[in-house]
């Protein structure tokens, strides 16, 4: 049985869009924010793995559960959050995306996607220049153990469920 999920995403009020260097627009901090201040709230359309499959990009989602997945509100500015391979967000659980560290204004808010993109055929190529950048980002890179370590359990749940099986074989 699956968790009920909020249908609307909110974003912090020291949060505000704008151009980025990254992609398109991204997400930055207007003003000061602390480590584990909760920085979005994500919520959409619950759906399964049938119904994702069946999209045509672009669109955002992310794996709340085995097969379940939240697509986002594409009128929405968390749309607007984009990748790193280095980012100063992460999750606290499946919808609740929190500052990793703190975080300075004028900085842009991004999240390592495969921290919640539990689909094995999705692939992004990368473009956020950081120094450890993975050029590919994929579905299956919740099984690379670099980001395992350093992420640590700030991965959806369904992520850390896999992780945590792979573990104890």
């Amino acid at each position: 049985m699956s968790a009920a999920y909020a249908t609307e995403c909110r974003l912090a009020p020291s949060v505000k869009a704008g151009p980025s260097p990254i992609h398109g627009n991204g997400l930055f901090a207007i003003e000061q924010i602390r480590q584990d201040e909760v920085v979005m709230r994500l919520g959409g359309q619950l759906i399964n793995d049938e119904t994702l499959a069946s999209l045509t990009p672009p669109y955002s989602s992310l794996t709340v559960e085995e097969g379940l997945h939240l697509l986002l509100d594409p009128a929405h500015p968390v749309r607007y959050g984009n990748h790193s391979c280095e980012p100063n967000l992460w999750h606290r659980d499946a919808t609740t995306v929190i500052a990793r560290h703190d975080i300075n204004p004028g900085d842009e808010l991004t999240i390592d996607y495969a921290t919640h993109t539990g689909v094995a055929t999705w692939t992004m190529a990368c473009r956020c220049g950081k120094p450890r950048c993975r050029r590919t980002v994929t579905g299956n890179d919740w099984q690379l153990p670099q980001l395992q370590s350093a992420y640590g359990t700030h991965w959806s749940p369904p992520l850390l469920d896999r992780i945590n099986a792979a573990t104890r074989h």
